[in-house]
């Protein structure tokens, strides 16, 4: 086994000064390089990024949807046929087997397409 190294401390410090000695030779050489790599980061740090623009949220539309027990969607109505939507839940329910409930859902509308205008050619003006 390794024997314990009593006087630790004083090996620290004279590891501490040679280093010191070490140091004080390169220590102008390396001011040196040290001062022209702080001037290259500071134009490299001088770009300032523009902030990402953020999502928009799509939009969405409401709509009627009568779900089964089991959480399927049995069928799909406009907000505004809420009165079809409670008669067809009035012809499921009336069957014998089975749960259904009617509950509002939010689904995210299709993205517009943008119109096309027509294009007037050269030769289609004369």
């Amino acid at each position: 086994m390794a024997g314990r190294i009593l006087n630790r401390r004083e090996l620290r410090k004279q590891s501490d000064q040679v280093e010191q000695t070490e140091t004080g030779v390169t220590d102008t050489a390396a001011t040196l390089a040290v001062s022209e790599g702080a001037a290259k980061r500071k134009s490299a740090a001088a770009k300032v990024r523009s902030p990402r623009k953020p999502k928009v949220p799509p939009r969405m539309k409401a709509m009627w949807c009568i779900y089964d027990g089991g959480m399927k969607e049995v069928a799909l109505f406009d907000y505004n046929q809420r009165a079809a939507a409670e008669a067809k839940l009035a012809v499921l329910l009336s069957k014998p087997k089975g749960m259904y409930f009617l509950q509002v859902v939010k689904q995210p509308m299709p993205a517009a397409k943008p119109t096309e205008t027509p294009r007037v050619l050269e030769a289609d003006k004369r």
